[in-house]
């Protein structure tokens, strides 16, 4: 097949794709007050599935473990995903999510369990130029090994677990609107959609 033809005229200014994972560890709701440092064991039953298994229930059953940031120069002060990270060159998306997770919360995660909520494409500049586009590989998780506890204190200024139906604020624009699809599944009994998009004009 030939290459496609170069634009005529002055050079076009370069386009970046930048690929991430994110992974949304997932717990039945206690009904006491619960902190992802308090110690307790962490690994859910396998039942506990928003998609591929049983449905565990609405969301407001349903909770989130989201971490604090700090120092990263993004979203700073903002509750976001306990594990999420750039994948890295030669790196695949669920090899980025494996290591995120030791990295960031230091828990062992088998590729196999996780599973894909959406992948969503979006606008790094929210109506702005769009020469770098991210697209954003969500997974839900609820079976892991060991505690999920803060590894880079210098980025994180808090761990905690939060209702689905009671998240804190703010939280990272296109990040709520992937926990909104992640309640909205839940309490349908039906996926999410494979492909979403997020912050460009034209839909």
């Amino acid at each position: 097949m030939p290459a496609l033809p170069r634009p005529s005229g002055p050079d076009p200014a370069p386009f970046a794709l930048v690929p991430a994972a994110y992974v949304l560890l997932l717990r039945q709701r206690e009904h006491t007050v619960a902190s992802a440092l308090d110690g307790r064991p962490t690994r859910v039953s396998r039942e506990h599935r928003p998609h591929g298994g049983p449905c565990p229930g609405p969301a407001a059953d349903t909770e989130v473990l989201l971490q604090l940031r700090r120092n990263t120069g993004f979203m700073d002060g903002h509750w976001a995903a306990g594990i999420a990270g750039h994948v890295e060159p030669g790196e695949s998306v669920t090899a980025a999510a494996v290591r995120e997770g030791a990295e960031e919360m230091g828990v062992v995660i088998a590729p196999g369990e996780l599973l894909p909520l959406t992948a969503m494409h979006r606008s790094n500049a929210v109506g702005g130029p769009a020469l770098e586009q991210r697209v954003d590989f969500f997974f839900t998780l609820t079976h892991w090994y060991g505690v999920p506890t803060i590894q880079e204190p210098a980025k994180c200024g808090g761990l905690e677990w939060f209702a689905l139906d009671s998240l804190p604020d703010p939280i990272p624009p296109h990040e709520f609107a992937a926990l909104r699809l992640l309640a909205t599944a839940l309490d349908s009994g039906r996926p999410a959609p494979a492909i979403t998009s997020f912050g460009f004009t034209a839909r």
